[in-house]
């Protein structure tokens, strides 16, 4: 499991993974169509938001980023999230389990 403590309304700031295949090998992206991050608020049935991803340096690193937009991470809690990585060919790969936990700015009360 992957755990991110991020701040409430902290923005434009970039969230690097890098994935791995079941042996701990870095997950080759090479051929992908879409990379995306899926965030899901603890409690809510519906997605927060989907944003685009993009890959850092080779593809073969399998390093991807995502950029925190201004409402992205706004509310204070814990989220769930995954990557889902889709390839031409209709070929999907999710990975999961990361936690984002989202605390309260200063001055807190």
């Amino acid at each position: 499991m992957i755990i991110i403590n991020v701040f409430k309304s902290d923005k434009l700031y970039d969230i690097n993974f890098t994935l791995q295949d079941a042996n701990g090998a870095a997950f080759d992206l090479t051929g992908n169509s879409a990379i995306n991050l899926k965030v899901q608020k603890q409690g809510v049935d519906t997605l927060k938001f989907t944003g685009a991803m993009a890959v850092v340096g080779l593809a073969t690193a399998g390093t991807v980023k995502y950029t925190v937009q201004a409402t992205d991470l706004d509310d204070v809690g814990q989220y769930y999230a995954e990557i889902e990585v889709n390839f031409t060919g209709g070929k999907v790969v999710t990975f999961g389990d990361i936690v984002i936990n989202v605390k309260p700015e200063l001055p807190r009360t």
